[in-house]
């Protein structure tokens, strides 16, 4: 029970000492991962639909489609 008590005495010790973001910083980095997120979207979105085009039309091509 003591090693318990102990782990979390040392877990809250290292909370307090990490360095927590504020406001601005927290909007910002928010924003930027919102970004990214956005822009991959897109850019798996295109080549999902580049690549099932292009299956389809060598699917089409060989007769089986």
């Amino acid at each position: 029970m003591e090693k318990l008590k102990k782990f979390f005495r040392e877990v809250w010790g290292e909370a307090k000492r990490a360095h927590w973001p504020n406001r601005q910083e927290l909007l910002v980095s928010t924003s930027v991962v919102i970004l990214i997120l956005v822009v991959m979207g897109v850019y798996f979105f295109l080549l999902d639909l580049a690549l099932s085009g292009g299956i389809r039309a060598i699917l089409r091509a060989l007769g089986i489609g």
